[in-house]
């Protein structure tokens, strides 16, 4: 990518992610309270809650792996009646956040590893997944452990992420797929 067409593309995502945020009054209570910082690993601001609204993402429990901050497990809190969000990762602000705003359909778990991490899973049971853990390593274990609730939504969908290409493009033989920017949602209930 030449020069002009790389500054182009920074001040496009800029200017998306700045219109996501000012125009979410919870994002922006969270932007007030504590600063962009809780912001820069997350998902939030790249077309999250437009992407789950659009694809009808919602249900009873979504179960989340790897949220950082919390700021994923708050939008799909607006959807679902709870969320488990696990982590190996501890970032205990993801508490003062939720509690700041008073979402109390959210439980936060931190996993000391993946085996630990599987034995939460499949303790649990839920309708929807949200699977954005270590892409690089985990795309297809993370999946493994949350495929039995045949909905499942994917971050990373995009060619720096061969692993969550490759994932999701199996997963059009096994249901419905639906794709947009950096998201993908794989729809497998009616194949169960």
């Amino acid at each position: 990518m030449d020069e002009l067409h790389s500054e182009k593309h920074f001040w496009s995502v800029f200017f998306d992610r700045f219109d996501a945020l000012m125009n979410d009054a919870q994002l922006m209570r969270v932007y007030r309270k504590f600063g962009r910082e809780v912001f820069r690993r997350s998902a939030a601001l790249e077309g999250l809650n437009e992407f789950v609204k659009a694809n009808g993402f919602k249900g009873g429990r979504c179960v989340e792996i790897g949220t950082c901050h919390g700021i994923t497990a708050l939008i799909l809190a607006r959807y679902f009646d709870e969320v488990v969000s696990i982590d190996i990762a501890p970032f205990p602000l993801k508490h003062e956040i939720a509690a700041f705003l008073k979402v109390k359909n959210i439980t936060f778990i931190d996993v000391k590893d993946n085996a630990e991490k599987a034995q939460v899973i499949k303790a649990l049971d839920f309708d929807a997944a949200f699977c954005d853990g270590d892409h690089a390593a985990d795309t297809e274990t993370d999946f493994a452990l949350v495929a039995r609730c045949g909905h499942v939504l994917f971050h990373e969908h995009w060619a720096p992420q061969p692993p969550v290409l490759k994932l999701v493009e199996t997963l059009k033989r096994k249901g419905r797929v639906a794709t947009a920017g950096k998201w993908a949602i794989w729809d497998g209930r009616e194949q169960a």
